[in-house]
């Protein structure tokens, strides 16, 4: 059976934690609180008892639920911050706890990260993920074309307007149409 309930003691039997595992869950210290670790410390150690197995999550679930009201009914102090089952099931924030983050929050700035392709600028997490393995480089907005006996020609797209200009009249001059010494004027 791979699910399971467990309870967590302290070494003289007071229960103060019941839990849902499977596989090392019960046994594992990743994922606890602070002050789990504090309890644990104070009481010099602490007793892993596996108390039944379950074929489904939902039976150890339903287990959970029993076996936390049973401990609390009994008087005993539980660190279960819910009442037990699939999610934070029971757990309410008290509003210090909300004002708390709220306040941790406030004014908070993601490290911006600016991509060297394109001057994109974004947050470090999403841009990394996200935008750097799907830029195509830097865009042009502005259109540089010429007009040879009548026929437009298509020179690309540029940055800045000084750009497509410059890349229009380096190519009148290339083809001998506009003097290399004339001033370009743009109307």
């Amino acid at each position: 059976m791979k699910y399971y309930t467990y309870t967590l003691s302290k070494p003289d039997g007071t229960t103060f934690y019941v839990g849902k595992g499977s596989g090392y869950r019960a046994f594992s210290s990743s994922d606890r609180p602070k002050y789990f670790f504090n309890i644990v410390s104070e009481a010099g150690g602490m007793n892993i008892k596996i108390i039944k197995r379950f074929e489904t999550e939902d039976e150890a679930f339903a287990h959970e639920r029993e076996l936390i009201q049973h401990y609390l009914n009994e008087g005993n102090f539980l660190i279960n911050r819910t009442k037990g089952g699939r999610g934070p099931n029971g757990f309410v924030q008290s509003e210090a706890l909300r004002n708390h983050k709220r306040n941790f929050m406030k004014g908070y700035q993601y490290k911006k990260v600016q991509c060297p392709h394109c001057g994109f600028v974004g947050g470090a997490t999403s841009t990394k993920r996200w935008h750097f393995d799907r830029c195509t480089g830097l865009k042009g907005t502005f259109k540089a074309r010429a007009t040879i006996s009548g026929k437009r020609v298509w020179l690309g797209k540029f940055h800045t307007k000084d750009e497509a200009d410059q890349t229009v009249r380096l190519f009148y001059i290339q083809r001998a149409i506009l003097p290399a010494n004339s001033t370009w004027v743009v109307t």
